[in-house]
């Protein structure tokens, strides 16, 4: 099926779809059915991420299909999606990119949680090497909470997922494993205090291992008034294996932190600040050290907006590292327009440039994009 044929049958989808709160309202509102699209076309200027880097005008239509189901003991979300991308002036780069997720959700009892499952197709630049990346991503996770008295509970969550990059043998693929366990105190109504200890175990497909573990307190909630979210912050180790380098260990402090400022009804400031070993798509151990701030404003009911920056640190590590350091900073902005309540437009533009040790990986990149989205 062409391009422009995926666009005519999306767009006359999307004008033939009721006005309603949900396209399909089955036994009497316990089984929800949304429907979403999406049109962009935009332009990269550096399609791969690199200091040789080629530019290119962009087209992406995606498709989404919500399920959720609330009566019962379990609750079931699950969501379908697949989107077509074309890149005009450079070839062999065009994606089209399925997606799967199912989540079960147990709200009631004395042990809750949620079981989730997700299948997807992934086609994005990787700055890491400086190419556009192609890979099947497979997960599953198990959450669970389990309250010991009126104070204190546990809460553990297990990870399992897969990476199979395609359309080349040069990428690895990696399987990790991932144990999270963790004390919660409830300190008010609104906050609760907590520490855990994780684990992490990384397998990847050219006989590289690494093992990860971290020792981690913090909070989640109300943190001041109007201010919320979840701070996370402690110390991490990773164990790595690999047949040409040996053995290799390396520490670092960590951090994932989320925040929310609620500056008043209009306008709200969100900030992150993240750090945490990864693995790169050429089986390098990385450092990566996040920082970023976005503001996000409501004009009116009609116009909304947001802008913000990014900035980030990488140490690439071990002998396979070869010393190679980069600094991301990123800029972006949009602006959103509601042409009804079902249909709007949004037009976005970001910004980032990389200064790095490895000259290759010296880039700047500008993107921008004119979307229309229609939700039912």
């Amino acid at each position: 099926m062409t391009f422009r044929r995926c666009l005519w049958i999306l767009a006359v989808g999307m004008l033939a779809l009721p006005s309603a709160h949900a396209l399909f309202n089955l036994n009497q509102g316990k089984d929800l059915i949304f429907v979403s699209g999406t049109y962009t076309i935009g332009y990269d200027s550096n399609v791969f991420t690199r200091a040789s880097g080629k530019e290119s005008t962009t087209q992406t239509a995606s498709l989404s299909i919500d399920y959720a189901r609330q009566a019962g003991l379990i609750g079931v979300t699950a969501n379908l999606s697949a989107t077509s991308g074309r890149f005009e002036n450079t070839r062999g780069q065009n994606f089209n990119d399925p997606s799967l997720a199912v989540v079960f959700r147990k709200r009631y009892g004395r042990t809750t949680g949620a079981l989730m499952m997700n299948a997807r197709r992934e086609s994005q630049p990787d700055p890491d090497v400086g190419q556009r990346t192609q890979s099947w991503n497979y997960s599953a996770g198990l959450d669970l909470r389990y309250p010991v008295n009126d104070r204190y509970y546990f809460t553990n969550s297990v990870r399992g997922s897969s990476r199979a990059y395609t359309g080349t043998s040069v990428f690895p693929n990696l399987r990790t494993y991932q144990d999270s366990l963790a004390l919660n105190y409830v300190y008010s109504s609104k906050l609760d205090l907590n520490a855990g200890y994780s684990f992490v175990y990384s397998d990847g497909s050219s006989a590289t291992k690494s093992y990860d573990q971290s020792f981690t307190f913090g909070a989640t909630g109300s943190i001041l008034p109007k201010l919320s979210g979840t701070i996370r912050i402690g110390v991490q180790q990773r164990d790595r294996e690999a047949r040409a380098d040996g053995r290799e260990k390396f520490s670092s402090f960590t951090s994932g932190t989320t925040l929310r400022w609620l500056l008043s009804r209009k306008v709200s400031f969100n900030f992150e600040f993240n750090d945490d070993y990864s693995t790169s798509a050429t089986d390098i151990s990385v450092n990566r050290t996040t920082a970023g701030l976005h503001a996000s404003f409501s004009i009116s009911n009609k116009y909304a907006g947001s802008a913000g920056f990014t900035y980030s640190q990488s140490d690439f590590l071990g002998l396979a590292g070869d010393g190679r350091h980069d600094e991301l900073l990123q800029f972006d902005a949009s602006i959103g327009v509601a042409l009804t309540t079902r249909i709007r437009t949004t037009f976005a533009y970001d910004y980032s440039i990389n200064y790095s040790t490895l000259a290759s990986a010296d880039y700047d990149r500008h993107h921008l994009g004119f979307s229309l989205i229609a939700s039912y």
